[in-house]
């Protein structure tokens, strides 16, 4: 066979071949088995040319019912409204204790142990000295000079006792008095006779007549529990301790030192309770509403970590101001058990204000927050179809978010499975 022969035949085989591929992969040909159709993906993102622009995720049904979707409409009702400012911790007045010596004598560390440190926190009959009357003698019978000194300690103890009860009657005559003066004021002011600051200002002579009283009923027990036996010659050392829970804020006197009857050991500031002092400018002052609580918020918290919010109770304090700030002082009382707050602890305190105003409201769960500290929902445009909107949260209440735009009333947008869509449309969903 010739060369072109041959070329002739393997061109004729190599068309059969072909002829017989198109035959077998034409419809009904070949192998009956279906094709399989491509998967629907259960979640769509579609991304705008402008990055500005909000991505929109499409969702399936089925993929709808998994991530649980719920949503619900925006509303716009009456909301309380409310002012954030900064605030201070201080120590109410009337809160410190001064512990004096009930005789003179030498003073050592409690139980040979030493003294504890001014700023430590010391718990109610904590002790802090212990003080040697006199000379400590081991003889069972005392000198003349000994025995005099005994009696004049005696007499000296004597004298702090009736000073202490004087006090203590003092200061319930000061408290009574200052509570007819407080009824005065307040049926005055409902009788549209008197003033607000007339009430205000008996309130706050009332509570400090009251932390007197305390003080004076506490330096009374104190002194009631200090005794000294003259009749056998016992010289007793005398444990001097707290009057109060609370933190060591000063001495007077140091282990060691020989002090007389009557002199300052030491101070013990009560941190039970303490009062937040809030600055608020004398333009917006008029706004508050002093009769209700205030919520006291920590500052400093990182961006992850939940609020920790506590209930301010308003009190009466004596009026001051700061001319140079044009700002006027209100006041309100903390518990602080745990002394979780120190005198000058700053805070943010929140304040109600008079009225109400109407505000769009949305639930708290709804609100998302992106890497920036951002506020974000998703708004539901279409059946099944979800876009992420920006928004500006004023403040919380409870379980709503109050917003002060970004949406419209009536507005869909989803509670439950925002979270859901919010890793969808980033990719961890899938």
């Amino acid at each position: 066979m010739s060369l072109s022969a041959r070329i002739t035949t393997v061109s004729c085989g190599a068309r059969a071949i072909w002829v017989c591929l198109a035959v077998l992969a034409a419809p009904g040909c070949g192998s009956h088995e279906p094709s399989h159709a491509e998967k629907t993906p259960p979640a769509k993102v579609a991304r705008p040319a402008d990055e500005q622009d909000l991505a929109t995720i499409t969702l399936t049904e089925k993929a709808e019912k998994r991530l649980g979707i719920f949503t619900v409409e925006v509303e716009k009702k009456p909301v309380p409204r409310r002012r954030t400012l900064g605030g201070e911790v201080i120590s109410p007045p009337g809160q410190t204790v001064a512990v004096s010596a009930p005789v003179s004598g030498t003073l050592a560390g409690p139980n040979g142990n030493g003294v504890p440190p001014p700023g430590a926190r010391v718990t109610r009959g904590a002790p802090i000295f212990t003080l040697l009357p006199l000379a400590a003698s081991e003889r069972s019978v005392l000198t003349s000079a000994e025995l005099v000194q005994m009696a004049q300690s005696l007499a000296n103890l004597e004298t702090l006792r009736t000073e202490a009860k004087q006090q203590a009657a003092l200061g319930e005559i000061q408290v009574e008095a200052a509570k007819i003066a407080l009824d005065r004021a307040e049926q005055l002011l409902r009788d549209q006779a008197g003033s607000r600051q007339a009430v205000d200002e008996a309130k706050a002579q009332s509570d400090l007549t009251k932390n007197a009283l305390e003080t004076a009923r506490e330096r009374l027990a104190l002194l009631e529990k200090t005794k000294l036996d003259a009749d056998t010659g016992n010289l007793r050392p005398l444990t001097i301790s707290a009057p109060v829970t609370g933190v060591l804020s000063s001495f007077g006197a140091v282990s060691g030192e020989l002090v007389v009857a009557g002199k300052i050991l030491f101070e013990v500031i009560s941190q039970d309770r303490v009062w937040v002092r809030v600055p608020v400018y004398v333009g917006q002052w008029a706004d508050v509403d002093a009769e209700k609580m205030a919520l006291v918020t920590e500052l400093g918290r990182p961006s992850d970590a939940p609020p920790r919010t506590w209930t301010a109770t308003p009190i009466a304090a004596p009026p001051s101001a700061n001319p140079a700030a044009a700002t006027v002082d209100l006041f309100y009382e903390l518990g602080n058990e745990g002394g979780h707050f120190r005198p000058g602890h700053k805070v943010a305190v929140t304040l109600p204000l008079e009225g109400e105003v109407k505000s769009l409201v949305v639930p708290w769960s709804a609100v998302l927050h992106d890497f920036h500290g951002g506020t974000w929902v998703y708004e539901e445009i279409a059946p099944q179809t979800f876009v992420r909107r920006r928004v500006h949260v004023r403040f919380v209440s409870g379980a709503e978010a109050v917003l002060a735009d970004g949406l419209e009333p009536g507005t869909l947008i989803v509670t439950d499975g925002a979270a859901e869509l919010f890793g969808t449309e980033f990719g961890f969903g899938k």
